[in-house]
């Protein structure tokens, strides 16, 4: 599988008509600050999706498959995601899928089967956690397991903000499976909610440095403000604790509650120091049980 100069988007497919032309007048348009791609021009030569190859409808992903791809972009809502995978792999594409990979356990265990199947036909399969390919967190996962700040003995993670930016779709005169994949985000069958759809980067590197997953978990959650029918069936605020096999804790919080202090990162407490980890910084320190630290590393501003 090749990148570069040579990567056509050949095929789109989408549920909906309108969420597919709108995507593609989008990309023919290009983004200022968003990539290289001059404002205006879009992505030029690189976009070649003419209407016959832009697939509608729930099975639009079987069409697109046979349309000539050699890599499926799998970004559609994740209660869909490991029906997609799994044909994908079946017709032999190389995939990059959004995260989450599913939204119950069922979906989970689909995921891992198609993910074997792709091992054994030697399909690359890539997946959006970015922060695993970010330069910060790369340089601090590994000074935690080299022991900069000793065992891995309890940590925290948080998304605490306000309201997603996602707006409720009025439901008109759709039926009510189209109303429900429309808003697919307030609805847990599709996204899994919100500690499934959005806080999954901060639980996967606390599992990153702890180098392990959870074996239980206990938590509470519940509908403080976003309580209207038409904000489907998801919580507003999360709080589980997880715990590893040798009994190291992670606690584990999320919400989208406006006016309420906002935060976005990892706290890792070692034996002998502490990580304080985010999108914008992260850092290291030695503390000597005296209740002084000294810094070790943070990144370079």
């Amino acid at each position: 599988m090749s990148t570069g100069k040579n990567v056509k988007l050949h095929a789109m497919a989408d549920a909906f008509s309108d969420r597919l032309e709108n995507s593609y007048s989008s990309l023919s348009r290009g983004k200022a600050g968003k990539s290289k791609i001059e404002e205006g021009k879009g992505f030029g030569g690189a976009l070649d999706v003419p209407p016959e190859r832009r697939f509608v409808g729930l099975d639009a992903y079987r069409r697109i498959l046979d349309s000539g791809i050699d890599i499926a972009i799998l970004t559609g809502p994740p209660g869909y995601r490991p029906l997609h995978f799994e044909r994908a792999v079946e017709a032999g594409k190389h995939v990059f899928m959004e995260k989450p990979l599913a939204s119950d356990a069922n979906g989970v265990r689909r995921i891992l089967a198609a993910n074997a199947h792709a091992r054994e036909l030697n399909l690359k399969v890539g997946v959006g956690l970015q922060r695993h390919h970010q330069a910060s967190y790369q340089e601090a996962i590994r000074r935690i397991h080299d022991g900069e700040i000793g065992r891995v003995v309890s940590m925290r993670c948080f998304w605490n903000g306000g309201p997603p930016a996602k707006t409720a779709i009025p439901r008109d005169e759709m039926t009510e499976l189209e109303y429900q994949v429309r808003n697919w985000y307030f609805f847990d069958w599709l996204s899994g909610d919100h500690i499934c759809e959005q806080h999954i980067h901060n639980l996967d590197i606390c599992n990153w440095a702890k180098q392990g997953l959870p074996v239980s978990a206990e938590g509470m959650g519940g509908r403080q403000v976003r309580t209207d029918k038409r904000f489907g069936n998801i919580f507003d605020h999360h709080a589980v604790i997880y715990t590893y096999a040798d009994g190291t804790k992670m606690h584990s919080y999320c919400r989208q509650i406006p006016g309420c202090q906002k935060i976005v990162a990892e706290q890792i407490e070692g034996t002998q120091g502490r990580a304080e980890l985010g999108t914008s910084n992260c850092s290291l320190v030695r503390h000597d049980g005296s209740g002084s630290t000294t810094p070790l590393w943070s990144t370079p501003r």
